[in-house]
C-alpha cells in the first residue's frame, strides 16, 4: 500500500513509520520542517512539508495514497498538563486536522483510514473489564476533541471505506517527555502516577502502539483499545516503575481530582478485540516490562541503595553540627565541643579564624553529600564519599597520635577514636557498596 502518515515523527509515529517500511508499505511522512524531512527519509520514508491545517495543499499531498494514518498529537509537557490552554494546538489537531486528513482521504480515494485516539476516558470502573465495543467514553474536558476525530473517522467509514479508530493507553518510551519526568521523579523517590492505587490505568510501550499501526491496515471498521496484555493497577504500575529506577517504594504526590480528570479513574481495558481483529500483539506484556525496558533504555541510572542513601544521610548529619556550631558560634565550639566534654579546648588556645575555617570546610562537605543524595548518580555518590575522607583520613590520624592531650580522661579517648573512626568507616563503606559497573536492567 502507499501509506500517507500525519505525526510521523512523533514518540508514534516515527516508530510506526519504521515499522509500515518493515511491512513492505510505501510511506509518505507529512513534516513541517527540512530536519524532520531529513529524518522520515532516515526512516525509509518520502518526505513532504505539509501542515495538517492547509487543506488544499494536504489534499494534493494525500492525492495517490491508499491509506492515511492520523498520528498527530500535541501533548504538553507533565508541569503545564493542568493548563487548560497547554491543549489548544493538541484540541485543534483533533479537530480542524482531522476533518482536513478526512476530506483528503476521500478526494484520493484511500480504502482505510487509522485515527489515533486514547483509551482512558470510560470514566471509573473499578475492577470491570472495559472495551471500545461495549462501554462508551464519559464526557470530560478531554472528551470533545476526541469525538471529533472519532466522528471524522466513522464519515471516511460511511463514505465506503474503512475507519479504524485506535485507542492508546498511556505511551511509555525513552524517548516520550511524559515517561522521562515520571521516571526521573522516581529516581528521587516520588511517584506522578495520578489515582488510587488499587484503580487501573491503561498503558503500552510505544514500540508495541507502533505496531499496531500497519496491523490497523488490515482491520475491519471499528474502534480498537491498544494496550498491554496485563492491566496493572497503579500501585502496581508504581511498584514497576520503583523498581526499574532502583528504589524500594516511592512517595506518592497528590493532586486534586479536578486537575487529575479522567486520569485519577479505574479502567481496566482489554484489547482483546484489537487482537482478535489482527495478527498484533504487545511485546511487554504488563507495565512491568515496559518501564524496565524504557529505564534502561533511556540510560536512567538506577537511584542509590538505602544503604547508601542511609550512610550518605549519616554522613550529612554527622558534619552539620559541627559546621553549624563552629561557624556561628566559634567560642562555644572551642570551649563546650562535644556536648560540654571540651575536645578542642584541651589541643591549644583559641583560634577563632581557624575554627570558623572548620565550619566552613565542613559546610562545603554537608553541601556535597547533599548534592550527591539529590542527583542519586553512584559517580557524584563516589566523589563525596572520597572527599569526606581525604578529610577524615588525616583527621583521625592526628588525634590517633595526640590522644594522650593533658585533661583528657579515657571516656574522652575513646570517644574521639570512635567518633573519627566512624567518619572514616562511613564513607568506606559507601566505597564498598558502589564497587564494581553500574547495575544493568534485564529486558
Amino acid at each position: 500500500m502507499r501509506v500517507f502518515v500525519a505525526g510521523a515523527t512523533g514518540v508514534v509515529g516515527h516508530r510506526a513509520v519504521r515499522a509500515l517500511v518493515a511491512a513492505g508499505h510505501e510511506v509518505t511522512a507529512a513534516v513541517r520542517s527540512p530536519a524532520k524531512a531529513q529524518y522520515a527519509r532516515s526512516l525509509g520514508a518520502t518526505p513532504v512539508e505539509v501542515s495538517i491545517f492547509d487543506a488544499d495543499a494536504l489534499r494534493a499531498a494525500v492525492a495517490g495514497h491508499d491509506a492515511v494514518c492520523n498520528l498527530a498529537t500535541h501533548i504538553p509537557p507533565l508541569a503545564r498538563a493542568a493548563d487548560p490552554n497547554a491543549w489548544d494546538e493538541n484540541t485543534r489537531i483533533r479537530t480542524e486536522g482531522s476533518h482536513h486528513l478526512v476530506d483528503a482521504a476521500l478526494a484520493a480515494n484511500a480504502v482505510v483510514y487509522v485515527q489515533e485516539s486514547i483509551a482512558f476516558l470510560y470514566g471509573d470502573h473499578r475492577d470491570q473489564w472495559l472495551a471500545a465495543a461495549s462501554d462508551p467514553i464519559t464526557d470530560t474536558r478531554f472528551t470533545a476533541p476526541i469525538r471529533a476525530c472519532e466522528s471524522e473517522t466513522k464519515r471516511f467509514a460511511d463514505a465506503g471505506g474503512r475507519g479504524v479508530v485506535l485507542r492508546f493507553g498511556m505511551f511509555v518510551a525513552p524517548d516520550s517527555e511524559q515517561s522521562l519526568t515520571m521516571a526521573r521523579s522516581a529516581r528521587r523517590g516520588m511517584s506522578v502516577y495520578p489515582g488510587d492505587a488499587d484503580g487501573y490505568f491503561p498503558s503500552i510501550h510505544a514500540d508495541d502502539a507502533a505496531a499496531a499501526v500497519p496491523a490497523a491496515l488490515t482491520a475491519p471498521t471499528g474502534t480498537y483499545d491498544v494496550v498491554d496484555d496485563e492491566p496493572l493497577t497503579r500501585g502496581e504500575q508504581r511498584a514497576a516503575l520503583s523498581a526499574a529506577v532502583g528504589r524500594r517504594r516511592l512517595f506518592q504526590m497528590r493532586a486534586p481530582k479536578t486537575i487529575v480528570g479522567p486520569l485519577g479513574d479505574s479502567q481496566r481495558v482489554s484489547n482483546q478485540a484489537f487482537r482478535d481483529a489482527t495478527k498484533w500483539s504487545p511485546r511487554f506484556r504488563s507495565a512491568r516490562e515496559t518501564w524496565a525496558a524504557t529505564v534502561h533504555a533511556a540510560g536512567i541510572e538506577p537511584a542509590l541503595s538505602g544503604w547508601v542513601r542511609l550512610l550518605l544521610w549519616l554522613m550529612a548529619f554527622g558534619s552539620v553540627g559541627v559546621a553549624l556550631q563552629a561557624l556561628f558560634t566559634p567560642r562555644s565550639f572551642y570551649d563546650d565541643f562535644p556536648l560540654g566534654r571540651g575536645w578542642v579546648r584541651m589541643d591549644g588556645p583559641y583560634n577563632q579564624h581557624l575554627i570558623r575555617d572548620v565550619g566552613s570546610l565542613n559546610l562545603a562537605l554537608v553541601v556535597l553529600v547533599l548534592a550527591a543524595l539529590f542527583v542519586s548518580t553512584r559517580t557524584l555518590a563516589r566523589v563525596a564519599a572520597g572527599v569526606y575522607l581525604v578529610n577524615a583520613i588525616p583527621h583521625f590520624a592526628y588525634h590517633a597520635r595526640h590522644i594522650n592531650m593533658a585533661g583528657m580522661e579515657s571516656a574522652d579517648k575513646i570517644g574521639i577514636l570512635v567518633t573519627l573512626g566512624l567518619a572514616v568507616v562511613g564513607p568506606v563503606l559507601v566505597l564498598i557498596l558502589l564497587r564494581g559497573r553500574r547495575p544493568t536492567v534485564v529486558t
